[in-house]
């Protein structure tokens, strides 16, 4: 007898963009920007960098807190790269599920994420993915 290959099911993803969740470990929580994104089977593409942020305020944000980034569905992503913006140029930082630390530096920080679901199947085929982007003002602890 021959083995037989079973396909998983692709995930179930809702049909409604996720829009992050962004918080700080002391509860502050962070608005994104949604920009470029293809999710049921509809793109949209949104000016990049800081440009998109132009006009937000940066939220206040404690040095070195860990800020945690959820995309509110069940499903997780395959994929979450973050970048921070240094002299206007995209570098990416590590982050671990979601989470990474703020510098220990006052300023004011710019952040961008790229989210992606890829198929159990094929790595290469993506179901959706979406990417945002968010400022903070990272300020000393009184």
């Amino acid at each position: 007898m021959g083995s037989k290959q079973v396909q998983e099911p692709e995930p179930n993803l809702p049909q409604k963009l996720p829009t992050p969740i962004i918080q700080t470990e002391s509860g502050i929580s962070i608005p994104a920007v949604q920009s470029s994104y293809c999710w049921s089977g509809t793109c949209a593409d949104y000016v990049g960098g800081m440009d998109l942020l132009e006009g937000h305020t940066p939220v206040p944000v404690l040095v070195g807190e860990k800020i945690s980034i959820d995309m509110g569905i069940e499903i997780p992503p395959d994929e979450l790269e973050m970048f921070e913006y240094v002299d206007n140029r995209s570098q990416p930082i590590t982050s671990t599920g979601g989470t990474f630390q703020l510098p220990m530096e006052p300023g004011t920080y710019y952040y961008r994420a790229f989210v992606r679901w890829s198929s159990p199947q094929d790595s290469q085929i993506s179901l959706g993915d979406t990417s945002f982007a968010f400022v903070v003002r990272v300020v000393e602890k009184k």
